[in-house]
């Protein structure tokens, strides 16, 4: 499957990534605590406002079901009809009430506003409200506003005889008004707080982060100091063990030419790992300025090719190039170069013996692209997701005798992102490796 994900550079996306998500957690973490704070807030002084309520309605309720408990006697026995009840009015209260009987007709009143009484009335259903419980009903009288009510019905009973209810009301628009706007403020507040809660996460994941920023700095800088310092010593000993080999070779004995050869490898190997170090750290300190020109890779294939030709033929491998047209390509033909290197060095470790590593330019996707495939034993999908990262050896088990410090792709995403490029990986377990460099055309 296709793969071309990498590595993200040391104090680039990995930092701001780390940030954002430290910042994030941060706000998260605030705005939830935010919101158990002002909902539980909300939900307390709700419930005392309607506590409220519902104490000032059962005082008033049960004081005017004693004062009027003979009315209701009177009305049961008879004593008592339609002509004989009286309705007051208390036009500076609020809160105001009703008596029905047993059978719902109205035996006593006082009210705030006489001309509600029939819309109020048919909001009591037939003595079928809650005992005891506080009721919202919304009112719409014609050619008033509308008006919301809080309702408690307190049954009136003499020696176990049900004898009707006290209905005790009161217009609570603007107590629920009171808390539609705290629950409004309570909203715009926390949309405030987490705002400055992000702030500040962002500024405080900022200075977590220092120390990881300068430790990460420290190890670039002493990773590039120490791969500059092995360079040059490095250099001189793979010329003096070529000399010796070259010049004195035949005269030794076949082991002695074995451990110079050994010790040659090695010392080339070391080499190349040096040489990837310093260019990566070039890399993440953002020092490599590509030379972008625009030129037909078949020539540097071909110059590749009569290179590793003699290694891969070392190894029992067969080293083809194929150009099927002129391709130009777009890149900093140096950094190219040392693409193909580290894509042909990874290809020519894991390609076992009777293998074919192929270099091919083409044409892939609609783009100008560059092939580099082995027959090797591939990678898995999860070994493949992870290919780019540096110092990542799929399968060290299988791997252990094979050279390598997990560098070459990690080195081939940093270099081809540079260029504009895209490395990407398709290959499988035991069906081998293709890794394609798409660029940019001409």
């Amino acid at each position: 499957m296709p793969q071309s994900l990498g590595s993200p550079k040391p104090e680039g996306e990995f930092l701001k990534a780390s940030r954002w998500k430290l910042a994030r957690g941060y706000a998260l973490g605030m705005a939830v605590g935010l919101v158990v704070i002002l909902a539980g807030g909300y939900w307390v002084h709700s419930a005392l406002v309607k506590q409220a309520l519902k104490t000032e309605l059962q005082q008033l309720a049960h004081k005017e079901a004693g004062v009027h408990l003979p009315d209701l006697q009177r009305w049961a026995e008879g004593q008592m009809t339609a002509a004989d009840v009286q309705i007051g009015l208390r036009s500076h209260r609020t809160a105001f009430y009703y008596i029905l009987s047993s059978d719902s007709e109205l035996v006593h009143g006082n009210e705030t506003q006489p001309e509600l009484r029939s819309d109020v009335l048919g909001l009591l259903k037939n003595n079928q409200l809650p005992r005891g419980e506080v009721v919202f009903e919304n009112l719409y009288p014609e050619d008033e506003p509308s008006l919301r009510l809080a309702l408690l019905r307190y049954p009136v009973k003499h020696e176990g005889a049900y004898l009707g209810s006290v209905y005790a009301a009161t217009d609570v628009g603007g107590s629920l008004s009171h808390l539609d706007q705290l629950l409004i403020t309570s909203f715009l507040l926390l949309i405030g707080l987490v705002f400055l809660a992000s702030v500040g996460g962002w500024w405080m994941a900022d200075r977590s982060l220092q120390p990881l920023r300068l430790a990460l700095q420290q190890q670039r800088r002493f990773i590039a100091d120490a791969s500059h310092e092995l360079r040059a010593p490095l250099t001189v000993m793979t010329t003096a063990l070529t000399v010796v080999r070259d010049e004195a070779g035949s005269q030794l004995a076949e082991f002695h030419r074995e451990t110079l050869d050994d010790a040659l490898d090695e010392t080339r190997r070391l080499s190349r790992l040096a040489e990837e170090l310093l260019l990566l750290a070039r890399a993440d300190a953002a020092a490599i300025e590509p030379v972008m020109t625009t030129f037909d890779p078949a020539e540097i294939l071909q110059q590749k090719l009569r290179l590793y030709a003699k290694r891969a033929e070392g190894k029992g491998l067969q080293l083809v190039c194929e150009v099927d047209e002129s391709v130009p390509i777009r890149a900093d033909q140096d950094l190219f170069q040392r693409m193909l290197d580290a894509a042909l060095e990874n290809a020519l470790t894991y390609t076992p013996a009777g293998g074919e590593v192929l270099l091919k330019a083409c044409r892939e996707k609609g783009q100008a692209a560059v092939l580099i495939a082995d027959t090797g034993p591939g990678m898995s999908p999860e070994e493949a997701e992870r290919a780019f990262q540096r110092f990542y050896r799929a399968d060290p088990a299988r791997q252990r005798n094979q050279q390598g410090a997990g560098l070459g792709l990690a080195l081939i995403h940093e270099l081809a992102e540079l260029q504009g490029a895209t490395a990407e990986l398709v290959t499988s377990t035991g069906e081998g490796t293709r890794l394609y460099l798409y660029f940019r055309s001409a």
